[in-house]
């Protein structure tokens, strides 16, 4: 496939738009790195040494004169002296003198480095020491601008006197040390600013670099734009989290006044009936299969609450459980689980003598799985089962809880039998990868997938927007009986329709 210029800022807008959404999804980790950076470079500061430092500042001067030209000549020599003692710092003639002061005057000092600067604008030197107490930076800083003068002193004479080290001579340049070092009232080192501006920084980038790895690893289903990108096939229905559709899978029925995460439920239900409907509109789907990529994904839950919303639009509706492997809908609809649709497709029984009523007014009818066969896809594949679904068809919609699609071929041998497939998926839970992978099966064997119900989306939150879900509601007011509108914001429907 060939990009055109303007395919391609799409493309780079769409990876933008899924960095923005794996930020806003993992904001609370990145946070957490921040502050933890954050914190750590304060606890480096109350834990690591503490460092003083003290300056002494020495001038070199150099032989005045009584004129305007000798006093210049002896500023510019200063100078260029300055320039050069600023390496004889560093030799060893001078940490040797300070040795040897230190010893005289029986004092223990220690220092952590000393650092020689040249003021740029005259003739000074600055003496920095730097020590783990104030006094001893102090001691330090005197006593190696002291030593730089003496050790200065001692190369000016052996010049002067041409190389033979005389007491006589008097040098030309001299250092002069101004005034003592002050005693450092606060450590210079560590700086609680720098390393908070050191943690910030450092947090921002752990952060940022959590957010790419979360982006470049994370192949979670995270939108409905990237199910219909990766699939090719619209998103009917987003259904928000509801414990009810959990674990126990317990139907929707009745949405009891006031309960807004009820009627939050049934109105994505009744959104993916309608939807459903339109996706063939003049030829609504008869039979109806609906499965997902892998088991735990909510596909029994969806089955048996869209019979339910379609039998209460005044359809009549036939929920058959072919999960002959792992059956629940008569557990789910409270049914008796004796025989089934093993039992009918054997022979073993009649139709009647296995659909069990479920309404009142016997709109929905849900046929149980019956016993474990040996050869589910087999039986799930064969004539009788073709058979069955035709004849059920013409007076009921057909719903059929199928097993997943990448465990087993049963639901691909369904889908060759129905009008269409839906295929469950878990928000923030099914792989891309696998859907991928199921919704090719299918194609593989010619079944019409209808589209993808998302499951399991969230209620609120920057993730809720991400799968077109809002968690505004709307519900029956538990004062009037009226149906009103909450205003936190709005559910949106994805109504669009596989071709």
């Amino acid at each position: 496939m060939e990009y055109t210029t303007e395919s391609q800022p799409k493309a780079l807008n769409e990876q933008v738009r899924r960095i923005v959404r794996v930020a806003l999804s993992n904001w609370k980790g990145a946070l957490a790195i921040f502050l933890l950076s954050v914190l750590a470079s304060v606890g480096l500061f109350f834990l690591s040494p503490k460092t003083y430092t003290a300056t002494n500042t020495v001038m070199v001067v150099a032989g005045g004169g009584n004129n305007l030209g000798s006093y210049l000549s002896s500023e510019t020599l200063a100078t260029t002296k300055a320039e050069t003692y600023l390496a004889l710092g560093s030799a060893p003639e001078v940490a040797a003198l300070v040795s040897k002061h230190f010893a005289e005057q029986g004092k223990s000092v220690s220092w952590t480095s000393v650092a020689f600067a040249k003021d740029p604008s005259n003739s000074q030197i600055r003496v920095s020491a730097q020590a783990s107490t104030p006094e001893n930076a102090k001691a330090a800083a005197d006593a190696f601008a002291q030593a730089l003068s003496d050790e200065a002193a001692r190369v000016e004479k052996v010049m002067a006197s041409g190389g033979t080290d005389t007491t006589s001579t008097i040098p030309v340049v001299q250092i002069i040390p101004i005034s003592s070092a002050l005693l450092p009232t606060a450590p210079s080192a560590p700086s609680l600013r720098k390393n908070l501006m050191n943690g910030a920084i450092a947090g921002l980038i752990l952060a940022a670099l959590y957010i790419f790895i979360k982006h470049l690893f994370d192949v979670r289903i995270r939108s409905t734009e990237q199910v219909e990108e990766v699939t090719g096939h619209a998103v009917l229905g987003t259904i928000p989290q509801d414990p009810r559709l959990g674990d126990h899978r317990q139907v929707v029925t009745m949405v009891e006044a006031g309960d807004k995460r009820g009627w939050a439920t049934a109105e994505a239900l009744r959104d993916l009936r309608t939807n459903l409907t339109f996706s063939r509109v003049d030829n609504p789907p008869r039979v109806i299969v609906v499965t997902s990529a892998l088991a735990g994904e909510g596909k029994s839950s969806i089955a048996a609450n869209l019979a339910v919303a379609i039998s209460q639009s005044g359809n009549n509706v036939v929920l058959i459980d072919a999960d002959l492997r792992r059956s629940v809908q008569t557990d789910l609809f409270h049914l008796q689980s004796g025989a089934g649709l093993t039992d009918l497709l054997s022979g073993a029984v009649d139709l009647q003598d296995v659909l069990q009523d479920w309404s009142a007014d016997q709109r929905l009818q849900v046929l149980g799985a019956g016993r474990t066969p040996p050869n589910p896809s087999e039986l799930l594949g064969s004539r009788a089962m073709k058979r069955l679904l035709a004849d059920l068809s013409r007076d009921a919609v057909v719903i059929v809880d199928s097993p997943p699609l990448l465990p087993v071929t049963d639901a691909s041998v369904l889908s060759t039998s129905a009008d269409g497939v839906l295929v469950v998926a878990k928000a923030g839970k099914t792989s891309i990868e696998d859907l991928k992978k199921a919704t090719d099966r299918l194609q593989r064997v010619n079944g019409h997938v209808l589209g993808v119900v998302l499951n399991h989306v969230p209620r609120k939150g920057s993730s809720a927007g991400q799968y077109g879900y809002y968690s505004d509601t709307y519900y029956y007011s538990s004062t009037t009986g009226e149906r009103t509108r909450r205003t936190q914001g709005k559910r949106r429907a994805t109504a669009s329709a596989s071709n």
